[in-house]
């Protein structure tokens, strides 16, 4: 894995204490901005300032527990990248509807089930690999760069009353995301690496000065004890099997966020990045269930590695996993002050925007670059445009999930389905698809643009590397002109392609002698004296070409089959 050039503080890296500090303070800053799903959970079952206190200080461990599991990436558990976990939205919408039903131990339960069937997923992930490819990662990075940013816009133009926003809550905004793109393109040292936490500082002193703070947006403070453990009085279990598809499909939605998130993340840290790691991405999955069941045990928010705090690591470029470590301690410290983290909880909402708008817009980017890496096909990009469009149908329509049946709600979530959609999609689609193709090709005139063309068609269904597939055309065409060349055919050579994700396999089939594939190139004094030293310097290139090169010559058939690394 090598750094690029434009991140500070690689994974491996230790930032110096100032980069440590500010690092784990924009992290944890994230999770205490997005920890409202155990707010409304509060509110949801009318909880006592104390218990509320308690499911916020709980949230805060859960998350921080997060962080530190993926963190570590041990034993198969953990993306071993820096991903927190914040709030999830997608888990939300069935506990609400658990906490209905049943009540906060309903809601507990389910919870658990959900993480417990996002850690058994993790273990299917390398079986479904071809389900999966970087275009249907990058095609959900998308989805949910577009989810997130369409949600700091209607944060800064909806309000309560339908009347437009006040130029004072835009002026805020403006100012926030001005500081950080300014501290993101053009700081140096800590200035970039804190460029979100300094601009969510100023952005708040500017709308108290502005009289914009939220005045009830989160728990009675001072009914909120100052210092204390978190009380354990609320905590319950119960499962109703009614509800299992709606916490089984947000356990997907979450996963397949994940998968998203985490082939960004090796993307961001690997300039030489080719294709996504099955096994960072399975950990991550894991760690990702495993912190959702925390969250069921301790009967409160189930958390979901944080498109926020990935985005930040973009526009810092520190991505160290020290900093996970120090943003778990930070979360433990602040469940210990249960009424310094509510009152951390009421970021104003101008604030709030232009973080989002900040790391929506760059995720979007994001998820360009990777749904792009590869060659794109009228299948493929099928798949990607109709999963975009559906997200924003999501969010054009809202009403939408008030059409179905409550069951079916978690599905109408703009990241959920349009991220199944995509999933889905890219099954269907797959079918027709052969993974290996064939063309004949007379050795007397050898049909260059036919050779390529055809190369380029069979990597664009596969989704193969552009980069690749031009070396594949380039090695076939020098292979078959060398055969043409020195007359070892008459016929037709035949041109056979296969692909598994990690190479190109070519076989090239024709009627006549092998064609020697030299391990050294002939002297010059023998390029001049020997009449087949120049067929043995072509055989050479092609052996040098090549990952692998072998010939074979049997019943007067000869088969030359050569391997490139994808």
């Amino acid at each position: 894995m090598r750094k690029p050039v434009d991140v500070t503080f690689g994974l491996n890296d230790t930032p110096t204490p100032a980069v440590l500090v500010s690092g784990a303070l924009q992290q944890t800053a994230m999770i205490v901005v997005f920890v409202y799903p155990a707010i409304l959970l509060a509110r949801e079952v009318q909880a006592s300032p104390t218990q509320t206190a308690a499911m916020l200080s709980l949230a805060f461990l859960v998350c921080g527990a997060s962080a530190l599991i993926q963190s570590a990436g041990r034993w198969g558990i953990g993306a071993g990248y820096l991903a927190p976990g914040t709030g999830s939205a997608t888990f939300l919408a069935p506990s609400l509807l658990a906490v209905q039903s049943g009540g906060l131990p309903l809601a507990a339960g389910m919870t658990l089930v959900g993480g417990f069937a996002m850690a058994l997923f993790a273990r299917t992930l390398h079986r479904a690999r071809a389900f999966f490819p970087p275009e249907i990662a990058g095609a959900v990075v998308i989805i949910i760069g577009m989810a997130v940013t369409l949600t700091g816009v209607r944060a800064l133009l909806r309000t309560p009353d339908g009347a437009p926003p006040e130029p004072m809550a835009l002026g805020v905004a403006a100012l926030t995301l001005a500081i950080a793109v300014s501290l993101s393109v053009w700081g140096r040292g800590v200035l970039r690496g804190a460029c979100v936490l300094i601009a969510m500082l100023a952005g708040t002193a500017a709308a108290a000065w502005a009289g914009l703070l939220p005045r009830d947006a989160g728990p009675d403070l001072a009914a909120v004890p100052v210092l204390g453990l978190p009380d354990l009085g609320h905590v319950g279990y119960a499962f109703d099997p009614v509800l299992l598809p709606a916490f089984l499909i947000a356990a997907l939605a979450n996963s397949l966020k994940t998968v998203g998130l985490v082939t960004t993340l090796q993307k961001l840290n690997d300039a030489d990045w080719v294709r996504p790691d099955p096994r960072s991405i399975a950990g991550g999955v894991a760690g990702d269930g495993v912190a959702t069941m925390l969250a069921g045990l301790a009967a409160t928010a189930a958390p979901n590695v944080s498109a926020t705090n990935v985005t930040i690591q973009a526009a810092t470029g520190v991505t160290s996993r020290s900093i996970g470590y120090a943003t778990a301690a930070l979360c433990v410290l602040l469940a210990c002050f249960p009424r310094l983290s509510a009152l951390l909880a009421q970021v104003p909402a101008p604030v709030i925007a232009a973080i989002l708008l900040h790391a929506g817009g760059l995720m979007l980017v994001n998820g360009m670059e990777l749904a792009t890496s590869r060659m794109l096909d009228s299948r493929k990009s099928f798949v990607v445009g109709f999963a975009v469009v559906t997200t924003l149908a999501v969010e054009a329509i809202p009403e939408l999930g008030s059409w179905v049946s409550p069951a079916l709600q978690p599905f109408m979530s703009a990241t959920a389905l349009g991220t199944i959609v995509a999933v889905a999609l890219n099954a269907v689609l797959r079918i027709g698809v052969r993974r290996e193709v064939s063309m004949s090709v007379p050795a007397r005139d050898v049909p260059h643009d036919a050779l390529s063309d055809f190369v380029m068609r069979a990597g664009a269904a596969w989704g193969a590397r552009r980069d690749v597939l031009t070396r594949a055309a380039e090695q076939i065409t020098w292979c078959v002109d060398t055969i043409a060349g020195f007359g070892l055919t008459e016929g037709e050579v035949t041109v056979r392609i296969g692909f598994d994700e990690f190479r190109i396999d070519v076989r090239i089939s024709y009627a006549g002698p092998p064609i020697a594939l030299s391990a050294t190139a002939p002297t010059a004094d023998e390029m001049l004296a020997d009449e087949g030293a120049p067929a043995r310097l072509a055989g050479h290139m092609i052996r040098r070409r090549a990952n692998k090169a072998t010939v074979r010559h049997r019943g007067g058939v000869t088969q030359l089959d050569i391997v490139l690394d994808h």
